[in-house]
């Protein structure tokens, strides 16, 4: 793993990764525009707070403010060995996925890399040295190809190749209005197969798993973020403030204002490469 700090003042930031490294780019302060490749085409999105873009190697990548207003960003970058991504991939025959560029992303909801990127950026600062950069290379590939432990397959349950693809779907939707006949089409089963079959996999219905993903968020942008809470209810794919609160409350046990002001922000070992502009 590698760390390096780079920084510049144009409005567009071009980034490529050689053939040896896997990319983590996570926004720390603001939002910003990101474009690359993704299912055999270039798209273009906004990166937000708690949200991730993973880059396969060769991959080239492009950071630019958003408009009206161009406002500043700053993300953090972290480089992971792909040495060590395949290692682990060799000794994880479960994994989803059977190669590391199957692992890129343009866009996904993660708050727990991006919490890890924080805590990556303050270790970097604070001179943690090569020990501590590797065992957080190790930590993160294993997290990167098992990302839900608790969602792996059981009997009876969506194979591993469905659950990855609805589990996905879910992550980069989950702003969204989505229903159970999209999750069910995603899957390529009925709107009974897929229901009883997720269930049997995770051991929660679809609605449960999407609502922890919706909390999960939101509590990350209570965090990191001063938009108004009802804002963050929205963001996070609830359709009003009311909602949000009763269902916050319900799960979280305090009301999505008090949990701001308890400031409550996980964090986890890694280490980290930084850009602003």
């Amino acid at each position: 793993m590698e760390e390096r700090a780079a920084g510049h003042d144009s409005d567009t930031w071009t980034y490529q990764l050689p053939d040896q490294w896997f990319g983590i780019v996570t926004p720390i302060r603001g939002v910003c525009q990101i474009e690359g490749r993704e299912n055999g085409g270039w798209l273009n999105t906004t990166l937000g707070p708690g949200e991730v873009c993973l880059v396969a190697p060769n991959n080239l990548i492009r950071l630019s403010r958003t408009p009206p207003r161009r406002l500043p960003f700053e993300v953090v970058y972290v480089r992971l060995s792909v040495e060590i991504l395949r290692r682990a991939l060799d000794t994880h025959t479960t994994a989803p996925v059977r190669d590391v560029s199957e692992l890129q992303t343009l866009r996904a909801f993660d708050p727990h890399v991006a919490s890890m990127a924080q805590a990556l950026l303050h270790a970097r600062k604070t001179g943690a040295g090569e020990r501590y950069a590797l065992s957080a290379a190790h930590y993160l590939a294993e997290y990167l190809l098992h990302p839900r432990r608790d969602a792996s397959p059981r009997t009876g349950g969506l194979s591993p190749e469905q659950l990855q693809t609805v589990t996905t779907f879910m992550s980069a939707n989950f702003s969204s209005n989505i229903t159970l006949d999209q999750l069910a089409r995603e899957a390529g089963l009925s709107r009974y197969h897929f229901l009883r079959r997720f269930s049997a996999a995770t051991g929660k219905t679809p609605l449960q798993y999407l609502t922890e993903l919706r909390l999960e968020a939101a509590c990350y942008l209570l965090a990191v973020d001063n938009d108004p809470v009802s804002q963050v209810g929205r963001r996070c794919g609830f359709p009003n403030a009311e909602h949000f609160a009763r269902v916050f409350r319900k799960h979280v046990g305090c009301a999505p204002s008090q949990y701001r002001q308890q400031g409550h922000l996980a964090s986890s070992p890694g280490a980290g490469v930084t850009a602003s502009s």
